[in-house]
């Protein structure tokens, strides 16, 4: 599963790694590609917080290569800046057995370095989180996020938690305002709107040019 965003401020990734942090289970991978300061180790001090480990502590091991935090109120983390490694036989220098026996949620910056998903290190089952640069908005640069989750990860009851914090903001298609993606009505801007379009709907306001898929019934 692959879901899309931009994120427009920092208090928009904390929502996504709020949402992220209850859909992770101790042994997970993450491998965040991106380039240099498009946000990699920002969100994963962001989600370092949300599953409750002191925030603070968060910093790139860009040159100590790997990290590890402790959790009173969960999983550990161990949090690994590939940059400067050639392989993945750099890992072992820094314990990838024991960090990946299934008590640890890994982090990994730079998954390229070390063969990415499936080419060396990191098995197949690791999630990709991808940051890219976007365009400046209200003076301040925004970031693309893409995620892209295991096929067994599809089945975890917190993943629609996940998938409403992806969600980007849009227009109304009644009023044309602008709503928020954790809008109570979204994609409308309020009730009424909703009920309008309903309405739109049930009078034959609406029109589509093909048959609706069973999703799009739903």
């Amino acid at each position: 599963m692959r879901l899309e965003r931009t994120l427009t401020s920092h208090a928009e990734t904390e929502r996504v790694a709020a949402a992220l942090a209850p859909l992770l289970r101790a042994g997970d991978v993450l491998a965040l590609s991106g380039d240099l300061g498009s946000g990699k180790t920002t969100f994963v001090r962001a989600l370092a917080g949300a599953l409750g480990i002191d925030a603070g502590l968060v910093s790139s091991p860009t040159y100590v290569i790997a990290n590890q935090y402790p959790n009173s109120r969960g999983p550990r983390m161990a949090h690994i800046d590939a940059y400067r490694l050639s392989g993945a036989d750099d890992l072992d220098a820094i314990g990838w057995d024991l960090l990946t026996d299934g008590s640890w949620i890994v982090a990994v910056e730079w998954p390229d370095r070390v063969g990415g998903i499936g080419g060396g290190a990191i098995e197949r089952d690791a999630m990709e989180i991808r940051l890219e640069h976007g365009p400046i908005r209200d003076g301040a640069e925004s970031r693309h996020m893409a995620m892209t989750l295991p096929d067994a990860w599809v089945t975890r009851p917190e993943l629609p938690a996940l998938i409403g914090a992806m969600r980007t903001g849009t227009r109304c298609p009644v009023t044309g305002e602008q709503v928020s993606p954790d809008a109570p009505f979204f994609p409308f801007s309020s009730e009424r709107a909703r009920l309008a379009d309903l309405n739109a709907w049930l009078t034959g306001g609406h029109t589509i040019s093909g048959p609706l898929s069973a999703e799009e019934m739903e």
